[in-house]
């Protein structure tokens, strides 16, 4: 097997895991608020999708990990690039970014790919994945103000009203939880819309204008 089939496994399986995720915002539109058997069907449907996703979910990340793991590679950190550190190497990829055009932080990603983003200093382009780019930009946040990153764990805008943290010490209070940094894991369980949503969050929660991002879509970019 190559490597290039490796990857689009590896592609395929984190497609379907985080378009599977988007599912439960179709399925409330289908349900009429006014009539109460189709709440009833409507919600009883969610909840077992919801269910049965998140065993499939569990397995995925297992797959993914023991692809990763067997053949030493992990297409989510090799293919991408940025320009963070590198003002000439950042220009690069603004520039090739630019052909096509840009996608606010205001708008609906369901069912569409991250290939890349701007964000003050900070340019990447390459991205696969929602969860990718939203841990990227959790690296940009923690290179700007550590300490305030610092609070993230504790702070009440992201814990949930039933109590589920956003961030934490461990990946034991996450559903599926992704390593930032020593002692610091996030949420990755999240539709392509939740996540951002948390990115808008996280951005007013570091005085940063949400409107300073842009994103640009693989779907842009193979339609060019």
């Amino acid at each position: 097997m190559t490597k290039d089939k490796i990857k689009e496994i590896l592609d395929l399986l984190n497609t379907l895991q985080e378009q599977l995720l988007s599912v439960p915002d179709d399925m409330h539109l289908n349900i009429d608020p006014r009539d109460n058997e189709s709440l009833q069907n409507g919600y009883s449907a969610i909840k077992e999708f919801n269910d049965t996703l998140a065993d499939y979910t569990e397995h995925s990340v297992k797959l993914a990990g023991i692809i990763k793991n067997h053949f030493d590679i992990n297409p989510e950190i090799e293919d991408v690039e940025t320009g963070s550190d590198d003002r000439r190497r950042r220009d690069r990829i603004v520039k090739e970014l630019d052909t096509t055009a840009p996608h606010t932080l205001d708008e609906d990603f369901t069912y569409k790919r991250p290939y890349g983003f701007i964000l003050g200093e900070s340019a990447y382009k390459g991205l696969k994945t929602w969860k990718n780019l939203y841990i990227n930009v959790l690296h940009i946040l923690r290179e700007k103000d550590a300490r305030r990153f610092s609070t993230l764990k504790q702070a009440e805008e992201f814990i949930s009203s039933q109590g589920n943290p956003q961030f934490s010490e461990t990946e034991d209070p996450l559903r599926v939880g992704e390593k930032v940094t020593d002692g610091f894991f996030a949420e990755i369980n999240l539709s392509a819309n939740n996540l951002r949503n948390n990115i808008k969050a996280l951005l007013e929660y570091f005085k940063i204008d949400p409107q300073e991002m842009k994103i640009y879509l693989r779907e842009d970019r193979d339609a060019g």
